[in-house]
């Protein structure tokens, strides 16, 4: 994932992990089961809990660090 003249560059392959974690998140961790695009010129892709307690996930930020994820509720890393 990259940032470009045009937008946000998102390769499929990536996009594609970055839609089955935010899928299993919903399914499994109170995450709603969509994302949000930040508009601007550094958009970010957000994933909102479904409960206030709980902190948003950066797919954005968990893209660039090459595809680990840190979980936000135990610090554990994800593939």
């Amino acid at each position: 994932m990259r940032y470009t003249e045009h937008g946000l560059q998102i390769p499929m392959d990536e996009l594609r992990r970055m839609l089955d974690y935010a899928e299993n998140r919903a399914r499994h961790d109170s995450m709603e089961s969509c994302v949000y695009i930040s508009p601007g010129d550094r958009p970010r892709i957000f994933q909102y809990c479904c409960y206030a307690e709980c902190d948003p996930i950066d797919h954005t930020y968990a893209a660039r660090l090459g595809g680990q994820r840190k979980d936000d509720t135990n610090g554990e890393q994800h593939r």
